[in-house]
């Protein structure tokens, strides 16, 4: 029927749309209403009561816009000239003209800032300024420049997420084993958090630097990556400075892994101008006497046992331990004065490496005992890191002793007693690394390390002999002991001649810095 009502009451020639508004169901399906009342066709099949609005949404720009415009200007206007501006405005005007033609007049009023129904002018001004500060804050993010309130701040975009977790893994591959100072599920449980101190990200950015400098497929990287941990760590040293000059172990620690870069990748003198640094945050942080017996923070420490955290307290005695190596090692290089004295040391050894990522406490010796041992006791073994700050001491008290020798050359004036003291230190010297010598070719394990420490024992026979030889008093009394000595020196050359052949045997990678073929052991 009412199909039938329909079609009697439509004229022949009726226009093509009634009079009239839509039904919402019409409006909601997006067809064709034929405005039939008091129930379209559509309503009237679907069993749908017809309903019909009369509010309409109001045209033109939605609230809000004109305002995101004006911001959007205020934008070109801070930061371009003013001959690209007025290309750029030109272009957003017929831009919006062509998506929005019944705005085109009002986009000439906002340019002429007439007839603009907008929010008071001192909310602009602050949306401005608003908006200006956070373009400042992120032209300083690329350009590289540190902001005032996070100076330690790394440049965003320098290396993805998948890129870290390469660079992470290669870290424990191949820098770890010659700098073993950190705990690796410890570091990565730290390295995953979102929030991370400024010293954690230091120490992040100069570990990928080192592990890129090992990296074929990140070598290219090296350089931006050391750029950006030194402006960092420069950043936070002046930072330091001024609220802590203690300072952080993450800082100390991404001052070691630097310094080792610089050694392999720059230059000695520049490895020792930051091993310095290093050095002085160790000294600052007092890790020189982690296990001193006088100190009150051990003394409550040890009555505690349950409440100390194993793991980070050897992460210090290591990363302190590390800071000695390469100061000795890099100062007998160069031929230069210590920053650490030896005398001051109350810290143990590092425990060995097993126990160490296990998180298992273990008492170790202190490098006191270990030094002043004669070669008839039974000394306890050492680990592998330990064994190396022994051969650092000895590098260290062998150029001590060739110092001295410059100084006593000058005043003495057949002073016998100055004389025989010369002796005495040099014979020490050659007992200890006899000694050491015996130990390590015990060893039956072929581990990078050890091959170093071995190099490093031979090749201070070698560098004994020079002392000898830069000596202008010589006596009768002693001329049968410098010919041994000379034979000791040619055994002592056959022997690092055949550990460098057999420690490039083990690849490149497994080299420890301070060996070839990044750098030679003696100037």
């Amino acid at each position: 029927m009412k199909t039938e009502l329909a079609t009697s009451t439509s004229p022949v020639h009726s226009s093509r749309q009634r009079p009239g508004s839509a039904c919402e169901e019409c409006r909601r399906r997006k067809v064709r209403c034929d405005r039939q009342r008091p129930q379209c066709q559509v309503c009237f099949e679907s069993g749908l009561e017809c309903k019909i609005s009369t509010t309409r949404l109001p045209r033109g720009p939605r609230k809000g816009q004109l305002r995101t415009l004006r911001t959007r200007i205020g934008r070109f206007v801070f930061l371009k000239s003013s001959k690209t501006l007025a290309e750029r405005v030109a272009a957003l005007e017929r831009c919006l003209a062509d998506q929005h033609p019944e705005i085109n007049q009002q986009m000439s009023a906002l340019l002429e800032d007439t007839e603009l129904d907008c929010e008071s002018e001192e909310d602009h001004l602050r949306e401005l300024n608003g908006f200006r500060e956070g373009t400042a804050a992120t032209e300083d993010r690329r350009a590289g420049t540190k902001s005032p309130r996070s100076p330690g701040s790394p440049r965003s975009g320098l290396v993805s997420d998948l890129m870290r977790a390469d660079l992470d893994q290669l870290y424990f591959d191949r820098v770890h084993p010659f700098a073993p100072i950190l705990q690796r599920w410890r570091y990565h449980i730290w390295s995953k958090q979102h929030r991370k101190s400024e010293g954690q990200t230091c120490l992040q950015y100069a570990m990928w630097t080192v592990a890129a400098s090992l990296s074929a497929q990140f070598r290219t990287l090296r350089d931006s990556l050391y750029q950006e941990t030194r402006r960092m760590l420069d950043a936070l040293d002046s930072q330091t400075q001024r609220t802590d000059p203690n300072g952080s172990i993450e800082q100390a620690q991404a001052w070691v892994l630097i310094c080792v870069y610089e050694y392999m990748q720059l230059s000695p003198l520049q490895a020792w101008m930051s091993a310095g640094r290093c050095c002085r945050l160790v000294l600052g942080m007092r890790l020189y006497e982690l296990d001193d017996p006088n100190n009150p923070v051990m003394v409550a420490r040890d009555q505690e046992t349950s409440l100390i955290d194993w793991t980070g307290l050897e992460e210090r005695r290591r990363t302190f331990w590390m800071a000695y190596s390469l100061d000795r090692f890099i100062s007998f290089h160069n031929g230069l004065p210590f920053t650490l004295n030896e005398q001051l040391i109350a810290t143990r050894l590092p425990v060995p490496e097993e126990e160490f990522q296990a998180g298992h406490p273990a008492v170790t010796q202190y490098l006191s005992e270990v030094m002043t041992r004669g070669n008839s006791d039974n000394t306890l073994p050492i680990s592998t890191f330990s064994e190396c700050i022994v051969l650092a001491t000895i590098c260290g008290r062998a150029l001590a002793h060739r110092q001295k020798v410059a100084v006593e050359q000058i005043s003495v004036s057949g002073d016998m007693a100055v004389f025989e003291g010369f002796w005495t230190r040099h014979q020490w010297l050659h007992d200890m690394l006899n000694y050491r010598i015996q130990l390590l070719s015990t060893s039956p394990q072929v581990d990078p390390m050890l091959m170093f420490a071995r190099i490093v024992a031979q090749t201070m026979v070698l560098y004994l002999h020079s002392v000898l030889e830069s000596i202008t008093w010589k006596t009768g009394d002693h001329l049968l002991g410098i010919i041994e000595y000379e034979r000791l020196c040619v055994m002592a050359a056959h022997e690092v001649v055949n550990l460098v052949k057999l420690q490039g045997q083990l690849g490149y990678f497994k080299v420890p810095p301070a060996s070839p073929p990044y750098k030679p052991i003696t100037s």
